[in-house]
């Protein structure tokens, strides 16, 4: 197989990335060019790619790198497949005996399991059988693609509902596309091809790996929750920049924590040509305008990376500790309840709300918040202090 990090063209097409060499034309092909030779059967055993027939299943078996490849190989199989006389269907064509026996063909069919990318659907409609429309979540490279659509049509306000931002707090929702719209190459996007994917062992998290305008390198990086799959992250590379991003954060930590405010810039500069929608860097420069006195900027920053993910929870409270020194108490209350609401079990905030609202003048709810606490944990002593001091 060639290199992910290869961009060689394919020989057939001249269009397309390169991704495997075929032995029975001896050229370097995209995965298209591979499936349009490849479902005549006729590779040989020894190419990883050929088609392996099988007996679970009515039709054979693809390798494929992407859910997209393996549609779309199966799909040309099917329609070679309906037009060939059969054995099974008394020497008719599947077509054939579908239109004369459709019963029959349908009991064939269900005698087989299907995997979830089967192109079922497609099948039973090439053999002129039409069933009710089922319902079937979308596969992570499908809600990539939708998500790349939007960017290429210029419709970064239909992003967001494709990520798992849904908080209600004020203007976020419109802060997600606008940074979006701002990175700079996105605007000149106008084609995307799938590259590869790759799913976590545990199945919860997946990288869509995909080229650009034929030329440049992107991942979306996606989180399975409750059934259905989100964009989490975008990646300006290939996948090795995700494996990587850990130990940049890491980096950029350690010199935050020691105060090397020039240092910390610098990497978080260039961490954000790659991980140009990172809430993390967002946060970590947050931090970094701080360190040099700049509040103002602090504050949009950790707004910027609460925008780009709802529940990264250090921003909220860093927003509410900020709004609590400038004497702001309604804003400080905002941010430590959204974080309580993120973190119900996270003490330290719930005794910022405290403060903050006995601050706005409302004691007995300030009260209230502390009890609730020391229902909750009773060994935690700022509570029962404040308790002390203010009941």
């Amino acid at each position: 197989m060639f290199s992910l990090a290869g961009k060689d063209r394919c020989k057939k097409c001249r269009v397309e990335r390169a991704l495997r060499l075929c032995p029975r034309l001896n050229k370097g092909l995209c995965w298209k060019c591979c499936n349009e030779l490849r479902v005549d059967m006729k590779c040989p055993e020894s190419c990883v790619y050929s088609g392996k027939k099988q007996s679970e299943n009515p039709l054979p078996s693809f390798k494929a790198d992407t859910y997209v490849e393996m549609q779309h190989a199966l799909r040309n199989y099917i329609d070679l497949w309906v037009g060939k006389v059969q054995d099974e269907f008394n020497l008719m064509s599947p077509l054939d005996y579908a239109r004369e026996y459709k019963d029959q063909m349908l009991k064939w069919l269900s005698g087989y399991k299907y995997p979830d990318y089967f192109p079922f659907d497609y099948l039973v409609h090439k053999l002129g059988i039409e069933l009710e429309p089922g319902q079937v979540a979308a596969n992570p490279e499908q809600v990539a693609a939708e998500y790349l659509r939007h960017i290429i049509a210029l419709e970064y306000q239909e992003l967001r509902k494709l990520t798992l931002n849904q908080s209600t707090l004020a203007d976020l929702e419109q802060r997600y596309p606008d940074l979006i719209s701002a990175i700079p190459f996105l605007k000149k996007v106008k084609h995307f091809s799938n590259i590869h994917t790759g799913t976590s062992e545990d199945g919860s998290q997946c990288i869509v790996f995909v080229e650009l305008n034929y030329k440049h390198e992107w991942c979306l990086i996606l989180r399975l929750e409750e059934g259905k799959w989100y964009v989490r992250q975008n990646i300006n590379g290939n996948p090795s920049h995700y494996f990587k991003q850990n130990e940049v954060y890491q980096k950029i930590a350690t010199y935050l924590a020691n105060s090397e405010d020039q240092k910390a810039y610098f990497e978080i500069a260039e961490a954000m040509r790659s991980y140009v929608d990172s809430a993390d860097l967002f946060y970590y420069r947050a931090l970094y305008w701080l360190l040099v006195k700049q509040v103002d900027k602090a504050k949009l920053d950790l707004f910027n990376s609460i925008a780009l993910d709802n529940g990264f929870a250090p921003p909220y409270m860093h927003l509410g500790i900020i709004y609590l020194n400038e004497k702001n108490y309604s804003e400080a209350q905002l941010w430590f309840a959204s974080m309580v609401k993120l973190q119900p079990d996270n003490f330290d905030a719930a005794n910022n709300l405290a403060i903050a609202t006995l601050a706005s003048g409302e004691k007995e709810q300030a009260l209230g918040i502390w009890r609730d606490i020391l229902k909750q944990k009773p060994d935690y002593d700022l509570a029962r202090k404040n308790l002390e001091l203010y009941g």
